[in-house]
């Protein structure tokens, strides 16, 4: 499963929140992600190409609604 997080690279507040989630799928999902510089003010979450969650207005999505769509995107049995 190759999983993408999209972020600006310029905002500190997105910056931070891609790292605590890549942190947190690494460790409580054991999952592997990288990080790529997209567009001002973009937070993007892609699973295998195919965005999952995406930055609503000002609202940028928790770990926990970031963890339970990368769960939800997984094979069975992974």
């Amino acid at each position: 499963m190759n999983t993408v997080i999209k972020r600006c690279p310029s905002c500190p507040t997105i910056r931070a929140r891609a790292e605590e989630i890549v942190s947190s799928l690494e460790k409580d999902l054991d999952i592997d992600v990288a990080t790529q510089d997209g567009a001002k003010g973009e937070f993007t979450v892609l699973v295998d190409g195919v965005p999952l969650l995406q930055r609503d207005g000002e609202t940028l999505p928790s770990v926990e609604e970031v963890e339970a769509a990368v769960q939800g995107a997984a094979p069975v049995g992974v």
